[in-house]
């Protein structure tokens, strides 16, 4: 999403497309991991480095248990995948997404190509959550000051029925001849 001061001009930019993003990448999640935890002061224990990298590896919103079970091996209890995601977002490092149900997922955008301000698609069924990267919505452009409002933050949310739904709810067609 583009931010535009209410006194400016709006202007057309060019949109790029990108391709959309894989699991595979040119980096080491653990290294990169251990980069952005010491780019904000943190001390890098092993729960941290643990769920930052289980959190890289998804490039999704994740709950905290998806974190649980995916980290289980490594003897990581609730409240230290709790703490720890606290403080992942305190330091900036995380961004808390909010979900239809209440619920709250956790991202973080810190690989090349990724996007902070990006909008999340999600199924009204299942829940399932999708971040939508550049190029597959044209950016919108929002006010800085809108009804005597200062605009600091901006969220898009689209809603719908994912295709794993939408397979599941086709009725199935009839074989044979009908009687």
């Amino acid at each position: 999403m583009r931010y535009m001061d209410s006194r400016a001009t709006p202007r057309s930019t060019p949109r790029r497309k990108t391709e959309p993003k894989t699991a595979a990448h040119e980096h080491n999640h653990t290294e990169h991991a251990g980069s952005l935890l010491r780019a904000q002061g943190l001390k890098v224990t092993e729960s941290r480095l643990l769920l930052l990298k289980a959190l890289l590896d998804r490039h999704r919103p994740t709950t905290a248990q998806e974190l649980l079970e995916d980290l289980a091996e490594h003897g990581l209890d609730q409240v230290t995948v709790y703490r720890t995601l606290t403080t992942l977002v305190e330091h900036q490092i995380a961004q808390p997404v909010s979900t239809i149900d209440g619920s709250r997922r956790f991202e973080v955008h810190a690989c090349e190509g990724c996007r902070i301000d990006h909008p999340h698609l999600q199924c009204r069924r299942c829940g399932d959550l999708e971040c939508l990267e550049a190029g597959v919505l044209p950016s919108p452009l929002i006010p800085t000051r809108l009804g005597g409002y200062v605009i600091d933050e901006a969220k898009l949310y689209l809603f719908g029925v994912c295709p794993k739904c939408q397979k599941l709810s086709k009725p199935k067609p009839k074989s044979g001849p009908e009687e």
